[in-house]
């Protein structure tokens, strides 16, 4: 089964974008907290991380498991509904790609 590494980055991206917008972060205020760059989450988020990540979804696909953010906590409604609009939103600007 061949899984397309390059999709599950740009979900694993959105849920990233997701939680941060739900959190009312900036991508500078994420970064500090994660001791990261601002440019390194925004390429997380666009699903272009460094090649490291790309390596561990290529082995979780090999192993025929799936990478993904999963919440601590249950999302709010509002984190949600996010969450869902900007899954909608890459879906659908990936599918006219």
């Amino acid at each position: 089964m061949v899984v397309d590494v390059t999709e599950q980055l740009a979900q694993l991206g959105a849920q990233l974008q997701a939680a941060r917008m739900a959190a009312n972060l900036s991508q500078t205020e994420l970064g500090q907290r994660a001791g990261v760059s601002r440019q390194l989450i925004s390429r997380i988020e666009a699903g272009h991380p460094t090649g490291e990540i790309a390596a561990v979804v290529a082995v979780a696909n090999a192993l025929d498991h799936r990478l993904t953010a999963v919440p601590r906590k249950k999302p709010n409604r509002g984190e949600k509904a996010a969450l869902d609009l900007i899954n909608q939103l890459r879906t659908t600007s990936h599918d006219d790609h």
